[in-house]
């Protein structure tokens, strides 16, 4: 009695193991019928069981990245491609496949978290594999960028294996323009020169001369509140003297009329405040704000 009773746990552990194995099988069975009649969202989840086990293999692994797909859980997906990648280097083109696949159905359900993660993945797998214009909607997303600082490097080689020099040119803006978003001017102006220095298509030219306004309105605003007031409207005057665009100069104008204000020179500030407020409506912001600058400079001037 002794032996069969202490025989008893081994026997129940085993068949347990046995059990679990089978369960781990069935799942995964289950998951290609779910899977054969559209329901994805119940494949996915059979799937998930079946990967519990120890050792997924990759065909496994495929399945779970497929019903993910197909359910759209994009962020399962990516990490599946990945893995599967990663456990399996034979299936690393049909991992790339589907994380391009995951990459644009993230564009057009706006998931740029998913986009990111994606597009990461993809570089880290395959990085010679061209992105087209999913590198320029990763651009688009300055958030999820800004959680995952490692994606700006696809922007950056997408531009370098450009086969055309608009569209390198269109990669760089994208990568100055998210570090403009970032508070990155330094980056970004460089990017910005370096594409106009390129001669580049008119609208890549009216777009880096927007974000180099832009990013030299950021810089005066800077050296504004530090009190360095020429520094600030010598950044003033260089997004002036850009020309870019209209609200950006209007804006250049109007800080540049708090400087010379702050620094006692009342005429050349109301001079500023003028070309600030003139060619926009009346409600538009700026004008408001000029406006109302220019009643207090007038009020100051004829108060005894």
């Amino acid at each position: 009695m002794r032996a069969r009773g202490a025989l008893a746990p081994r026997v129940w552990a085993l068949v347990m193991l046995a059990a679990g194995c089978t369960a781990g099988l069935d799942h995964e069975r289950l998951g290609d019928r779910r899977y054969a009649e559209n329901a994805f969202v119940d494949a996915l989840a059979e799937y998930r069981l079946a990967m519990r086990q120890r050792r997924p293999s990759p065909e496994l692994r495929a399945k779970f990245a497929q019903a993910a797909l197909r359910s759209g859980a994009l962020s399962d997906a990516v990490v599946a491609y990945r893995d599967l990648a990663r456990a399996e280097p034979a299936a690393l083109d049909e991992a790339a496949d589907g994380l391009t696949r995951a990459a644009r159905l993230a564009v057009g359900a706006r998931d740029m978290g998913a986009l990111t993660d994606a597009m990461v993945a993809l570089h880290s797998i395959a990085p010679q594999r061209p992105v087209g214009a999913l590198a320029v909607a990763l651009g688009a997303s300055s958030s999820a960028l800004a959680k995952r600082p490692e994606a700006m490097d696809v922007l950056l080689e997408a531009a370098g294996a450009a086969t055309t020099a608009a569209v390198a040119d269109s990669f760089l803006v994208a990568y100055a323009d998210v570090n403009a978003r970032l508070g990155r001017c330094d980056v970004a102006s460089r990017s910005y020169d370096g594409v106009l220095r390129r001669n580049p298509l008119p609208a890549l030219a009216r777009a880096a001369q927007d974000g180099l306004a832009a990013c030299a309105v950021s810089d005066g605003q800077l050296s504004l509140s530090a009190g360095a007031l020429q520094d600030a409207e010598g950044h003033f005057q260089h997004a002036i003297a850009i020309g870019q665009s209209d609200s950006i100069v209007r804006l250049a104008w109007l800080l540049t009329g708090d400087a010379r204000w702050a620094d006692g020179d009342s005429a050349t500030a109301l001079d500023a405040y003028r070309r600030a407020a003139a060619g926009a409506g009346e409600q538009d912001p700026l004008v408001l704000r000029a406006t109302a600058q220019i009643e207090r400079l007038q009020k100051r001037a004829t108060t005894p």
